[in-house]
């Protein structure tokens, strides 16, 4: 209120007119007084006492209806804005606190107005752009409630899930009912109805020579208010079959490649160990220095092209443990030992730890010689001249547990997630495939064991697996673990 304008009528001077109003009490006291004394005119007095109150009361009421009209205004326009007519305006033409109060009340219903329309205009257009995205997607995405009753769908959904119902004719039942499919109904079922909806599935329709893979992935979101649900599943559905297809096809051409590579350098190799060895005539020292440094070329070259095959059959399910009883005391020393003249010239020192006396175990030899062969050249690869490498293992009650250790250089932490996926390498890393460690954790997870990785940038990595006792193997070549009760016990 500003108090510099010139005075006006205000409500405190009409409460002043008011209270005046009930000043006049003290006269109807002394008319009754005269009553009193002069009974002579006691009915005179009684009718004039009678039509001064109904006079009085009647100014009082009107005055009082004059004084409420403006806050009853104010309460009915309230009351039309808290239901959304935000065009309300409150005519109040008294020229006092209130009237100010009915133009900050007109200004305030303007403003929400004008802000609704804005964001009437926002989040439609929000919508637009909403509904473009979604209907325009070569994915297939459903939006369901928590019970899978459909709240929108795509037209590519509706393709892939060959759906010839409109929305109106999917509403009361699960999403899942509709699907021909038993395979893709039960992977989008488990989807929203599991603990996981998270958990991207794989769905093999393929059928009669014709392929067709489907993946479904789920998000859950909260549900506006007054939706009449918790919260809401986002299915989102793909045609995957292309990107499979694609995958076989590397995956034979890597196999086919690799398995013409691996004759020739096994003979090459060969060739090198006899030349090596003087079988074919003497050599001189330079001659000597020369096969020696082919020597270890070629067992690079064929340590990636066995990783290359070894992936190629593992996509294809074609890389088969063999399981059979063998002492890691023998094995271990002589795997370290390949690496003991690489280590030598960066001057690193490679140590073998282990205990005197280990008892045999059931596992696949040649695939646990390839899994320390890869953590050991990763170690090598990665320390710099001058560092330490500690290969250790421990025999437990249940189970051996393998650690190889480096004082490199360490990983970023973003890496770690990703480390044992196929093609994954470090940024600025060179040289290698990428497989070494998607092959080890195959190996140790066929093993029934567990791998995992430490690291930090500057202070090396640790490099940890753990392979289980009691390995069987049947005659389908299925692979299974047999608890003793030894390691029940402990």
């Amino acid at each position: 209120m500003n108090l510099k304008r010139p005075l006006r009528t205000s409500i405190l001077a009409k409460t002043t007119i008011f209270i005046a109003l009930f000043s006049l009490i003290p006269l109807f006291l002394v008319t009754l007084t005269f009553i009193v004394i002069h009974r002579e005119f006691l009915w005179q007095s009684l009718g004039i006492l009678i039509i001064f109150t109904i006079a009085l009361l009647s100014v009082a009421y009107g005055f009082a209806r004059h004084l409420t009209r403006p806050i009853r205004a104010l309460m009915r326009g309230a009351e039309r804005i808290a239901q959304g007519d935000f065009s309300t305006v409150v005519d109040i033409q008294t020229y006092d606190e209130l009237h100010d109060l009915a133009n900050a009340f007109n200004a305030m219903s303007e403003d929400l107005r004008h802000y609704r329309e804005v964001r009437v205009d926002e989040v439609l257009a929000e919508k637009v752009k909403t509904e473009g995205i979604i209907y325009t997607s070569e994915d297939g995405i459903v939006l369901t409630d928590e019970n899978g009753h459909v709240q929108l769908i795509n037209p590519k959904a509706k393709t892939l899930l060959e759906l010839e119902e409109d929305k109106e004719a999917l509403t009361g039942r699960p999403i899942w009912s509709f699907v021909k499919h038993d395979k893709l109904a039960i992977a989008i079922r488990d989807s929203v109805e599991g603990d996981s909806p998270k958990i991207i599935r794989e769905v093999n329709l393929s059928a009669e020579g014709v392929r067709r893979y489907y993946s479904i992935s789920v998000s859950l979101i909260n549900a506006p208010e007054g939706s009449g649900t918790n919260y809401w599943f986002v299915v989102q559905i793909r045609n995957i079959t292309a990107e499979k297809e694609l995958d076989q096809l590397k995956d034979d051409f890597l196999q086919s490649l690799t398995h013409d590579l691996r004759s020739p350098m096994t003979a090459v190799r060969g060739y090198l160990q006899v030349l090596g060895e003087e079988m074919a005539g003497p050599l001189n020292d330079e001659q000597k220095k020369m096969i020696r440094i082919m020597e270890n070329a070629s067992t690079k070259l064929l340590h990636i092209v066995s990783n290359l095959l070894d992936s190629a059959k593992m996509s294809a399910g074609k890389l088969k443990l063999n399981i059979a009883e063998c002492n890691l005391r023998q094995i271990l020393p002589n795997t370290v030992e390949i690496f003991h003249t690489e280590a030598a010239k960066k001057k690193i020192t490679l140590t073998l730890d282990m205990p005197e006396q280990m008892n045999p175990m059931n596992l696949d030899s040649q695939l646990l010689e390839r899994v320390i062969i890869n953590l050991i050249g990763n170690a090598i690869k990665f320390t710099p001249d001058g560092g330490f490498i500690t290969v250790k293992f421990i025999e437990l009650s249940d189970r051996v547990q393998g650690q190889v250790t480096d004082t490199g250089n360490g990983m970023p932490p973003e890496f770690l997630n990703r480390i044992f996926k196929k093609f994954e390498q470090a940024s600025g890393t060179r040289g290698g495939t990428g497989l070494g460690l998607s092959i080890c954790k195959f190996v140790v997870d066929a093993h029934y064991g567990e791998i995992s990785v430490r690291s930090k940038q500057g202070e090396g990595t640790t490099f940890s697996f753990t392979i289980p006792k009691g390995l069987q193997q049947n005659e389908r070549g299925e692979v299974f673990r047999v608890r003793s009760s030894a390691a029940n016990a402990a």
